[in-house]
Parts: C-alpha cells; structure tokens; sequence
C-alpha cells in the first residue's frame, strides 16, 4: 500500500472543507499541466516520425527538429514533475523502510518532502537566472533561430510549480506526522 491508498487508511482528522478545494484545485492544475507535457511529447513524437519519413522518402527532413525536440522536451519534462510528485510517483526506498512503525515512515516522508521542496526552489531559482540570461543574450538555436529563452520560461513555470507542490505534500505529511 502506497500513496492515496496508506494516506487513507491512517485515522486522524478529516481535511477541511477549504483544504479539500485547494487539494482538489492543485490535482486539476497538477494534472492539466501533465497532460500539456503529454501533448508536447506527442507532438514531439509525431514530428519525428514525419522527419524521418520525410528524410528517407524525400530527402527532406524537417529543418531543426532536433532543436524543436530538445526545448519541447525540456518543456515537457517539467510538466510531469509536478504530477509525479503529488502521485508519490517519485522514486523512493520504500524497500527499507516498510516494515518500520507508522510514525518513523512519516518523519521519513516529511524529511523527504522537506529536502524535496529546497531542490525544487533551487532548480526553479537556477532556471530563472538561466532564462534571465538567455533573453539577455538572445541567443537563438542553430538552425532555426528560435530564442532559447522560450523553452526556459515554459520549464520555469513548472518548476515553480513544482515547487509549490512540494510545499503542498510536506504540510501533507506534517500534518500526518502529527496524528
């Protein structure tokens, strides 16, 4: 048991009715964003398979899809973290801790999220230096001039929020550890 399931099965005290609307507001936005991420990615896969197709076929790829590949998938990547993470999706060593008491895997949990919420800022923050620097500079991809910063600020938004999430599932687990 993991997840929504152990979250559940914990006695305690019901969520508020304004907690219950903001949780049910982060897992709508949490999961529009993901599907943005999957929409990319699938536009991603199809321009690629129309680049190939059109470089073996025709000759003619299309011009700068690896450029387009890599901003969208950078894009992408950042509007899954959030969902990932409010899913307890995320890679953790559950393997050592399940068979400990309620309580210790709580502490386990709040820590984690603790640490997770500073490395979420800390990415958030780099990544707004980096788009800060690159609309400075106007640098702009190879072939097709796209200016870089446009693949940043998509990615800072979700690792903003990203951020907040993480915020959001630590006074989650607080809250538990304090039952």
């Amino acid at each position: 048991m993991h997840g929504d399931e152990e979250r559940a099965a914990r006695p305690g005290p019901a969520p508020s009715p304004a907690e219950r609307r903001a949780e049910a507001a982060i897992e709508r936005l949490t999961e529009a964003l993901a599907m943005a991420g999957g929409l990319i990615l699938t536009g991603v896969a199809a321009m690629t398979v129309a680049s190939v197709a059109g470089r073996y076929l025709f000759g003619a790829p299309i011009p700068g899809d690896y450029e387009i590949t890599e901003l969208a998938c950078g894009v992408a990547i950042f509007a899954f973290f959030p969902y990932c993470h409010l899913k307890d999706a995320n890679i953790v060593v559950g393997f050592f801790a399940g068979g400990l008491p309620r309580r210790f895997r709580a502490a386990l949990d709040a820590a984690h999220n603790l640490v997770f919420v500073a490395v979420a800022a800390l990415i958030a923050w780099r990544l707004g230096v980096g788009a800060m620097h690159k609309l400075g500079d106007g640098e702009t991809t190879v072939f097709l001039g796209i200016p870089v910063h446009w693949g940043y600020f998509p990615a800072l938004a979700g690792a903003a929020w990203l951020t907040a999430v993480c915020a959001w599932t630590l006074r989650r687990r607080l809250r538990e550890l304090a039952r």
